[in-house]
């Protein structure tokens, strides 16, 4: 039996129904969970509690979720403490405002909360990585970048469809792990329903027909692997 002490996550949102929804599903997982409804009173829990993964909800009174996550970024310790945001919002100005700020990922709650419980278990027991607020990645001569969703290859401009740059920037990501079919599409794209695996493999071929290079591996078991060298 392992002795090594659970993960922590700390969710902030003044929706006592999703705080409970959320402290049930996570501690089902095996996380030490706490839930807070006052976000005035977040630096000082989190002080405390330091916690290895926050949630925090965009709408919320002074400080709102921008607020309070630029305020967490700004202290050495919350630095690279993964910071989730859980909204009903949906606009793409408050997503980009939430990645902005210094935020991992935007997931909304009408379709989320069971996508937020998958990817806080990827990130944090099986070690995936999941920020999408880093604006450039680099592969040898190619430079991804995420704010204008482009690609350049050796200063030459790579067109991708949008479910392309994103398998690539969370490859990128996720250099030399083996990675499933469910692992791309629950930590891409949560829970649309409409992707399925043959679209998946068809976005892989044409990634490797444009960028020119067998980047993406895939093994016997149906599993792909990015290898950067």
């Amino acid at each position: 039996m392992s002795d090594r002490k659970p993960f922590q996550v700390l969710v902030i949102d003044d929706d006592k129904d999703i705080l409970d929804l959320l402290e049930y599903n996570l501690e089902k997982e095996g996380f030490n969970v706490k839930v807070l409804s006052n976000s005035q009173d977040a630096i000082v829990v989190a002080n405390d509690f330091l916690p290895d993964l926050i949630i925090l909800d965009i709408m919320m009174p002074h400080p709102n979720g921008i607020e309070l996550c630029r305020e967490l970024r700004s202290i050495k310790r919350f630095a690279e403490t993964y910071i989730f945001f859980l909204t009903a919002k949906s606009e793409s100005y408050y997503q980009q405002a939430a990645l902005d700020t210094g935020g991992d990922d935007f997931i909304e709650k009408v379709v989320g909360l069971r996508a937020l419980t998958y990817k806080i278990k990827s990130v944090l027991k099986k070690r995936f990585i999941i920020r999408k607020g880093v604006l450039e990645l680099r592969i040898g001569n190619m430079i991804i970048n995420r704010k204008s969703s482009s690609v350049t290859k050796g200063g030459q401009e790579i067109v991708l469809s949008r479910p392309e740059f994103e398998l690539l920037f969370f490859f990128a990501q996720n250099p030399h792990k083996t990675i499933t079919m469910d692992n791309l599409l629950r930590n891409i794209w949560g829970s649309e329903i409409y992707m399925v695996d043959t679209s998946i493999d068809v976005y892989i071929q044409n990634l490797k027909a444009k960028l020119g290079l067998n980047l993406i591996h895939r093994t016997n078991d149906h599993r792909y692997r990015l290898e950067t060298d």
